[in-house]
């Protein structure tokens, strides 16, 4: 305060994740326009990496069967008489 200008180094790893406006990245627009931050934060992070899920219906149902399946036989073991 009182006009004192200084820099410190510091050492900090920041993970952070957003998901776009409206639920779906529209790739006509901007990464700071999809995820509704300002390009000043943004400038703050070395690197982005940008994860888009393609939409495959097939594909996301055969994973949804998989993740019920697992969710409603979790704990169940066979049990073979001997």
């Amino acid at each position: 305060k009182a006009g004192i200008v200084a820099t410190l180094n510091a050492r900090a790893a920041v993970l952070a994740a957003a998901n776009p406006l409206y639920g779906r990245y529209n790739r006509h627009k901007s990464l700071s326009e999809n995820i509704n931050l300002p390009n000043s934060l943004l400038s703050r992070f070395d690197l982005m990496f940008l994860i888009l899920d393609i939409a495959d219906v097939d594909r996301d149902m055969a994973l949804a069967r998989h993740v019920t399946f697992v969710h409603q036989n979790e704990g169940l073991e066979s049990t073979k008489p001997e």
